[in-house]
């Protein structure tokens, strides 16, 4: 928090659904560690792309750039996940919101909602704004998906506060579903880390521009010219039909 205050960071985004390490089922079948083991599958895929793994390999930043030389504990990938287990609180609640806000001196967003009593929650304990977020349906298998129950959620807070999402966007047309089920926008993290791991820099970039591309080339298809007009009439689904009573 500090950090982020002395930054100038204009607010905080604060992961309330995770206070244990999920199985992760996912990553315990594709064997993923840090460090990574040299197994002969880990060659094997590097081997279908040699050019990317020697620039990879060749790289300095074998490590958390945001964490390394902050934490003493943390001088390695292998102290770092060991370091990072100790991180997990299971005391955290509802009203550590105020206090972190305290502290911080400017908005906390609360990512990880799921629930409309949870969205309640967060904003009767001070919450600027919410995320509606699955934690990329990484931790606890057979959670709903965001999008899923974004659109109860939005019923429920929307008048109070700003609704978010995060989890599933991959295209511009993924980020107008979410607009048009009542977010004021979504969390692209997944989007900038795939442009990042494959053309650093200028993959994010391009990355970004053909979420743009995508989005502005879909809404000239849908015959709009103002992204502030996206809304329920823009989708096509029985269930939204029963609810707006058609």
């Amino acid at each position: 928090m500090s950090h982020a205050k002395a930054a100038r960071c204009g607010a905080l985004v604060l992961t309330l659904d995770l206070q244990i390490l999920g199985q992760r089922h996912k990553d315990l079948r594709n064997g993923l560690t840090a460090p990574p083991k040299f197994t002969p599958k880990f060659v094997a895929e590097m081997m279908l792309k040699p050019g990317w793994a020697m620039r990879m390999l060749g790289t300095k930043r074998h490590t958390f750039r945001n964490i390394a030389g902050h934490v003493s504990d943390a001088v390695n990938l292998a102290s770092l996940t060991e370091w990072t287990r100790t991180q997990f609180d299971l005391t955290l609640n509802w009203t550590d919101i105020a206090w972190i806000k305290k502290r911080f001196g400017g908005p906390v967003i609360v990512k990880g909602v799921l629930d409309k009593d949870d969205a309640q929650l967060a904003i009767d304990n001070g919450a600027d704004a919410i995320v509606v977020s699955n934690h990329g349906g990484r931790q606890l298998d057979g959670a709903p998906s965001s999008i899923r129950v974004l659109p109860e959620i939005v019923d429920a807070v929307g008048h109070k506060t700003e609704v978010l999402m995060d989890g599933g966007i991959r295209s511009g047309q993924d980020l107008l579903k979410a607009l048009a089920l009542g977010a004021k926008g979504a969390l692209v993290g997944r989007i900038m880390a795939f442009g990042l791991g494959a053309g650093g820099e200028a993959g994010v970039a391009r990355a970004l521009e053909i979420v743009r591309k995508e989005t502005d080339t879909t809404m000239a298809l849908m015959g709009e010219r103002d992204i502030r007009n996206i809304g329920l009439h823009n989708i096509y689904s029985n269930d939204l039909e029963r609810r707006q009573g058609y």
